[in-house]
């Protein structure tokens, strides 16, 4: 089993890691390691594209149709994530407070979708905020999806994560 390290470059402080816990690890702006290998400093878009995927592979499993709201916040995930100019930021705050707002009154089937879309909002949404406070949030977020897609094993994500740093997008 591969060991991974994060190491926070304002202290220098690593952590090593296996691979089931280094996608409920990850920080912004922090230098992630396979042994030796240098992969990458996780960026915020590296976040978001992170949770979207969580999000898409937990709604591949919801039985019910998405209400038409869970894929228009997708789609602005999906637009920011295209160019982060396409989409202000007051609407995806706008976008992420309606999409928790409807994860407290949805019906227990429906709330893995809603969960889902507002985690991947929610982590874009942090772009425009306080450097400190977006770090923390968006990190946040992004253990959040990792946890709620648990029916993805870790070590799935982190083979996801692995193959999206390698190709560069």
């Amino acid at each position: 089993m591969p060991k991974y390290a994060l190491i926070d470059p304002t202290t220098g402080k690593q952590w090593n890691l296996p691979e089931a816990e280094l996608t409920r690890n990850l920080q912004l702006n922090w230098i992630l390691f396979r042994g030796d290998e240098h992969l990458g400093i996780i960026t915020h878009r590296d976040l978001v594209a992170f949770t979207r995927w969580c999000t898409g592979e937990t709604l591949t499993r919801v039985k019910e149709p998405l209400d038409h709201r869970v894929t228009h916040v997708l789609s602005l995930v999906d637009r920011w994530l295209e160019d982060e100019k396409s989409v202000s930021n007051e609407e995806l705050e706008a976008a992420a407070e309606a999409a928790w707002a409807a994860v407290r009154v949805a019906a227990a089937a429906r709330v893995a979708a809603w969960t889902a879309a507002a985690w991947a909002v929610e982590v874009a949404a942090r772009a425009a905020r306080a450097a400190a406070r977006a770090a923390a949030r968006a990190a946040e977020a992004a253990a959040w999806a990792a946890d709620s897609a648990g029916h993805i094993s870790y070590e799935a994500q982190t083979q996801w994560l692995l193959e999206y740093l390698k190709s560069g997008q």
